[in-house]
């Protein structure tokens, strides 16, 4: 019979470790806290978006000259405008495909691309083009410095901005500017081109809109070259139903072995188009339309000396006095938009 087992002892209880001697040599450092990203400002003036800003300006005041071109060559301007949306938005869905990222079809991609490409593109091309050979090129360029000022009226009623004295005066003298073109009698060759100039406000009304609404209806999945084609698609869609209610067609009448320069005119403005819907995106996207919106002030400039080089064009004191307003008021919207990020 085997003897019973002892009870065997509880172990004795281990002592806790002595403490380490601290390293001679230091851990790493903490990771930093992260920062959010400043909020770029008008005077944040980042390299690309400045360099961005500046091309999409001269690239765009050459239309105005392209377009006189190509109307006063004989190009209905209905088809002309339909041609170039047409093109630039295949290139840039060609883009788009090269990248993989085509256009979406989802009921909130397909409404981004229906409003803005009636009121981004559609109506203001139709109208730009309308008036191309009723005013000289600078005129109409002029008109395009009230876009920073109406982009910035909408986002104050869109709450998405704030008012300050210096914003407001900076709009009441771009407001002056544009009087000073249109009610003195001299101010233009002809006084019977003050309606024309009446009509073009159109224009600037119809691109400060689309700068606000394609921040605010831009899908976060969508690139740039696929919401760029699919707005000149929607746009060419439009002016498309437009001119077969119209009746009236254009395709290079003199062949492709014999262009004028209106049909030249025609595939220099339709390149334009594909370069500057990519760099309104990106400069959109990165800065936000009030940033974008300024480059309507180069657009006017380049737009007046493109006309001055390419047509000729000489300006009476009063367009220049309007064009001294206009700078004006720029910077004093510039300086309020300043004090209102402080």
């Amino acid at each position: 019979m085997a003897s019973p087992a002892r009870p065997t002892a509880p172990p004795a209880p281990r002592e806790p470790p002595a403490p380490r001697e601290p390293s001679a040599r230091p851990g790493p450092p903490d990771p930093p806290d992260p920062v959010a990203p400043a909020k770029l400002s008008v005077a944040d003036l980042r390299l690309a978006p400045t360099a961005m800003l500046f091309a999409a300006g001269i690239l765009f005041g050459l239309t105005f000259s392209l377009n006189r071109i190509a109307i006063t060559d004989g190009i209905p301007f209905i088809p002309y405008v339909f041609w170039q949306a047409l093109g630039a938005g295949l290139l840039l869905l060609a883009v788009s495909f090269v990248f993989r990222r085509p256009p979406r079809l989802s009921p909130r991609h397909l409404l981004a691309y229906a409003v803005l490409g009636s009121v981004g593109l559609a109506l203001p091309l139709l109208v730009l083009n309308f008036i191309a050979p009723k005013l000289p090129a600078g005129v109409v360029a002029l008109q395009q410095t009230l876009v920073p000022m109406l982009t910035f009226a909408f986002a104050l009623l869109l709450r998405i901005d704030k008012a300050n004295a210096l914003k407001l005066t900076g709009l009441g003298v771009g407001l002056a500017a544009v009087l000073v073109v249109v009610l003195p009698s001299t101010s233009l060759p002809s006084p019977d081109m003050t309606v024309w100039v009446l009509l073009s406000f159109l224009t600037p009304l119809c691109y400060a809109v689309a700068n606000v609404l394609i921040s605010l209806l831009r899908p976060p999945d969508s690139s740039t070259p696929a919401l760029g084609s699919a707005i000149l698609l929607a746009g060419a869609l439009y002016i498309g139903l437009v001119m077969l209610g119209t009746g009236e067609w254009w395709w290079f009448e003199g062949g492709l072995g014999n262009m004028g320069d209106g049909d030249w005119a025609l595939i220099a403005v339709t390149l334009i188009n594909v370069a500057f819907f990519w760099l309104m995106l990106e400069i959109i996207r990165l800065a936000g339309p009030v940033f974008f919106s300024v480059q309507n002030y180069i657009v006017t400039l380049s737009g007046i000396g493109w006309g001055m080089l390419i047509h000729g064009e000489a300006h009476s004191l009063w367009i220049w006095l309007a064009l001294a307003l206009l700078f004006c008021g720029l910077a004093l919207f510039i300086r309020g938009n300043l004090k209102s990020e402080t």
